[in-house]
């Protein structure tokens, strides 16, 4: 049958059923239309150039003072009383014969010489009056004066504009690692009535806390066709069982049974199973409910079989030539690996009580709040391998999938899941609570990986070198130095000297040829000499100094681009997207509360119109609500064979993306 939306105008509070419009939606951004406005083009005063500007103005005013005096008081005034004194005495001589007639003339020079000059002057005054501090103030004040009307401008342009931006992921598959139960609650809400608006939705909630209440509660009240079922008690009405053909329930059981078993350790054992139970479903005839092949299993291991459940001559085909003795001797552990699990299944799902699964516009399949056993264990790796069938036989239009918990889904089942999603081009988003184990494993293979709060710091460093590291420069040492020298010197100097010198010469000699030839000659020199010298010197020298230096250094660090720190503060409702196509360090914040559609200048989309539909409240199993489908209710049906109709949609790849 064709699907159709279901209706979204039901009765809702405020404008929650905004919420149904399409996306997928993950959340909102945030965008302040602060940042969008065009800056305001003129730049902030600059001190200096207005200190420059009174200069300037006291300078010219005082150039214009000394011309008037100059050009225009001192020749106007004089010329004036020139002319005023020509004229008297031109109605003198003439005997006042014009009166009158240039008398005009000397009042206008006289007014001209006086006026102009005046004004120059008080110019002058307020010219060097000016306060270059309060020009400078003034300034800044019209200038902010005209950036705020600019601002205001803007905001007023961009009013329109919504401030809050749905954050989608168009990518086919979506991990979201981390968060707390309530923030799953506000996801699943959000994210889920997005998908609603555009296409059924499988929910699957293996969290064991009921985390898609909110979003069951949503569907409600806006009448939303759903199939909602608590197991296990609601194994029987959900039909995940009955939906399977033989050999894909034995195929299923026997990985249920394994998971989480090594691949090259279990392989002998799942296969022996899957011969086994494949053997017991043919001896039933196609006939295979969980209360008939745990009887069958209990007639081929010897014990008694309660009534009812096969005929005469199935248990015994069973209990005698089906396995025979030497083959039942071997597979006897097999055997009873099935009755472990079989039997604990046939309680929630007795005989003739199982009908396929007719899904709805919305179908749930939730576990039970409680401790963890190995029946829930089987139960969601049966609902994983119904999943994938039914992702893979569907015909109508592909529903979207969401898994609650991937944590409880062993690597092997994701993987499948995941590649019948993506080869069907099924939108599919993985919750995992814990960033350990297989999750780890399984990180980076979805085409758009999201964070929620990781309170582990394992775990956060885990996300944070996912997220990546990038380089950055950062100082790694600042260096303060202070110093202070001071010196003083003194130096005195005292000298004092005294020389005296004293000396005489005498000198006499004779000389002659004969006794009367002679020659005399003689000479006397005295000198003295008496000298004194004294010197004294005083010299003084100070010097005082005082040196400071600052050094930085800064060196390039390879660094987390989200700390983990910042992972394990995360607010409850909110969400870490890395954004693709942006620097390494581009994140997305999204908000995922529900209630931001409510708020004004939220980009929501228009509510696709639809059927409406009656809710009825009733109280079923596990006090889920029962929603009536409407007059004709959408729904989409598996086809019956592994033969598919439609040729697979190639899947969409894609980026985030705000809108």
């Amino acid at each position: 049958m064709t699907m159709q939306p279901a209706d979204l105008q039901g009765p809702a509070t405020g404008a929650e059923y905004l919420l149904f419009t399409g996306g997928p939606r993950l959340g909102w951004v945030f965008r302040d239309r602060r940042r969008l406005a065009t800056p305001y083009a003129e730049p902030e005063p600059d001190p200096q150039a207005v200190t420059g500007q009174v200069t300037a103005r006291r300078e010219q005013a005082e150039r214009a003072w000394r011309f008037a005096l100059r050009w225009v008081a001192r020749p106007l005034l004089p010329l004036a009383v020139a002319v005023y004194g020509l004229g008297e005495f031109a109605r003198e001589v003439t005997h006042r014969a014009h009166p009158g007639q240039l008398a005009w003339l000397p009042v206008a020079l006289a007014v001209i010489g006086l006026t102009w000059p005046a004004w120059c002057l008080a110019r002058l005054v307020l010219a060097r009056r000016a306060d270059p501090a309060q020009a400078q103030q003034a300034a800044l004040q019209e200038w902010r004066q005209r950036a705020g009307e600019h601002e205001q401008a803007e905001l007023s342009r961009l009013a329109g504009v919504p401030e809050w931006a749905s954050a989608t992921s168009p990518a086919l598959r979506t991990d979201v690692y981390g968060g707390t139960l309530a923030g799953w609650q506000a996801l699943l809400a959000v994210h889920g009535a997005s998908v609603l608006a555009g296409q059924p939705l499988m929910v699957a909630d293996f969290s064991g806390q009921l985390a898609s209440s909110g979003l069951t509660a949503l569907a409600q009240r806006h009448g939303v066709p759903a199939a909602v079922h608590l197991l296990p008690a609601a194994l029987a009405a959900s039909g995940i069982l009955a939906g399977l053909t033989p050999a894909q329930f034995a195929s299923a059981l026997a990985e249920a049974i394994h998971a989480g078993s090594p691949a090259a350790a279990g392989r002998a054992e799942r296969a022996i199973d899957v011969r086994v139970a494949g053997q017991l479903i043919a001896a039933l005839g196609g006939d295979v409910t969980p209360a008939r092949l745990a009887a069958a299993v209990q007639a081929a291991l010897g014990q008694p079989v309660p009534p009812g459940l096969l005929t005469a001559v199935e248990a015994e085909h069973i209990g005698g030539d089906l396995l025979g003795e030497a083959y039942r001797t071997q597979a006897g552990p097999s055997l009873v690996r099935l009755d472990a699990f079989i039997s604990d299944l046939a309680r929630y799902a007795p005989a003739g009580t199982s009908h396929p699964l007719s899904p709805a516009w919305y179908t749930c399949l939730a576990l039970a709040p409680g401790a963890r056993s190995a029946s829930t264990e089987l139960l969601t790796a049966l609902a994983i391998q119904w999943l994938t069938v039914a992702v893979t036989r569907s015909t109508a239009t592909a529903p979207a999938v969401i898994i609650a918990g991937a944590d409880e889904v062993t690597r092997g089942h994701l993987e499948a899941l995941s590649g019948a999603c993506e080869w069907r081009g099924v939108p599919l988003t993985l919750l995992f609570r814990h960033l350990r184990d297989d999750a780890t494993a399984l990180i980076g293979g979805a085409a758009a990986t999201a964070f929620m709060r990781l309170g582990n710091h394992q775990e956060a460093e885990e996300a944070a070198a996912f997220l990546g590291r990038h380089h950055k420069f950062t100082v790694s040492g600042w260096t303060v130095t202070h110093g202070e020298e001071h010196s003083q010197t003194r130096t005195d100097g005292y000298s004092h000297g005294a020389s005296q010198s004293h000396g005489s010469t005498s000198t006499r000699g004779w000389s002659g040829d004969g006794p009367w030839d002679q020659t005399a000659s003689g000479g006397h020199t005295s000198s003295r000499d008496h000298g004194r010298s004294q010197e004294w010197s005083q010299s003084d020298a100070t010097s005082e100094g005082a040196s400071w230096s600052t050094a930085q250094s800064i060196q390039r660090v390879y660094e987390y681009a989200v700390e983990p720190a910042v992972l394990q503060g995360l607010p409850g409702n909110a969400l870490l997207l890395p954004a693709h196509g942006t620097a390494p360090s581009g994140m997305l914040a999204v908000e995922c509360d529900p209630q931001i559609i409510a708020l004004p200048g939220v980009a929501g989309g228009q509510a696709v119109p639809g059927d409406q539909g009656t809710v009825r409240p009733t109280a079923s199993s596990g006090g889920w609500p029962e929603i009536a489908p409407p007059r004709q209710p959408p729904g989409w049906q598996p086809r019956p064979g592994p033969a598919l109709a439609a040729s697979p949609r190639r899947p969409r790849g894609g980026q985030h993306r705000r809108d």
